[in-house]
């Protein structure tokens, strides 16, 4: 049985997955310097991005959804933010997990690139529509420096899954 198919059948160790968000909401509001803020990756989008391809059956646009309702809270940003674009997340991630696997490692950082700017643009559209913020580029330098974190996410969650090990 291939490695995909044991990972589409298998049951989700839900306290591993738990401590695996715990981790990446603790990762999104540590304070950091602000020389640093713009280049800091979206942790929790990771997790997410991973946690849906890994078990598509169990998890999609609400586990996405309600990870981008805890980041509102943790961030005190307006609600329903960033669970617009963790559920659009969750959401492309459930539909594409099957080629997702086909891809090369360039491929899948690409993919995590855009849809982590696709969720920046939704954030920076709502705080302008809501509070008439200004958009600037540096808003977008987190897509980069998330998908650079990609393949060592993975990676690490990988090894310490207990269902894999």
């Amino acid at each position: 049985m291939s490695e995909a198919k044991i990972r589409h059948e298998r049951t989700p160790g839900w306290g591993y997955i738990v401590v695996t968000m715990l981790v990446a909401a603790l990762l999104t509001v540590i304070p950091v310097p602000e020389t640093v803020k713009y280049y800091w990756p979206d942790w929790i989008t990771l997790v997410v991005f991973y946690w849906v391809l890994v078990l598509p059956a169990h998890l999609g646009v609400m586990f996405g959804w309600m990870n981008g309702l805890i980041e509102d809270v943790i961030s005190f940003s307006l609600l329903g933010q960033h669970a617009l674009g963790k559920a659009l997340i969750g959401t492309i991630a459930a539909m594409s997990y099957k080629k997702f696997q086909l891809f090369n490692f360039l491929q899948k950082m690409f993919l995590v690139f855009v849809l982590q700017s696709i969720s920046i643009a939704i954030t920076a559209w709502t705080n302008r529509l809501a509070f008439e913020a200004p958009i600037f580029i540096e808003m977008w330098q987190p897509a980069l420096t998330t998908a650079l974190m990609w393949p060592f996410v993975s990676f690490l969650m990988d090894q310490f899954d207990p269902g894999f090990s």
